[in-house]
């Protein structure tokens, strides 16, 4: 009986030690996304239906070389297009440099039909959306 016991006891043992095995904490930081609060937007006013339609976009991504501009995410309508605009900061103690900014980093869109849109850049939260109108003929 004393021996099945013991049997049990290392087999339990021996099931807890493989597991905590996988568990080892990743060295690589830890990296957060953010929406990132755009200042300011340039574009053309009016464009044929067959350019590309660029938007330039400025403001600052943060304090330091951390920070960074990760991705343009565009959502279409039948007459609006809207855009968030995503950072990614690196957790880190040794961030170093000054601020960084968008500094007119640039998306393009096609395939636009005829007619008046509105352009919609989203905010961090509690900041209003900018909106601004291209026409394209």
């Amino acid at each position: 009986m004393k021996s099945k016991i013991i049997i049990s006891i290392l087999f339990v043992a021996s099931i807890i030690i493989f597991s905590s095995q996988g568990c080892k904490k990743n060295d690589e930081p830890d990296t957060v996304q953010f929406t990132i609060k755009v200042d300011s937007i340039s574009h053309a006013d009016t464009i044929n239906s067959t350019d590309l339609f660029e938007v330039d976009f400025f403001g600052k991504i943060g304090d330091n070389e951390c920070f960074q501009f990760s991705e343009f995410s565009p959502a279409f309508g039948a007459d609006f297009i809207n855009i968030t605009v995503y950072g990614t900061e690196t957790i880190r103690n040794d961030c170093g440099g000054g601020p960084v900014y968008l500094d007119g980093r640039g998306a393009s869109f096609s395939d636009m039909t005829q007619g008046e849109w509105t352009i919609n850049i989203f905010q961090p939260t509690g900041i209003a959306p900018i909106t601004s109108k291209v026409y394209v003929k």
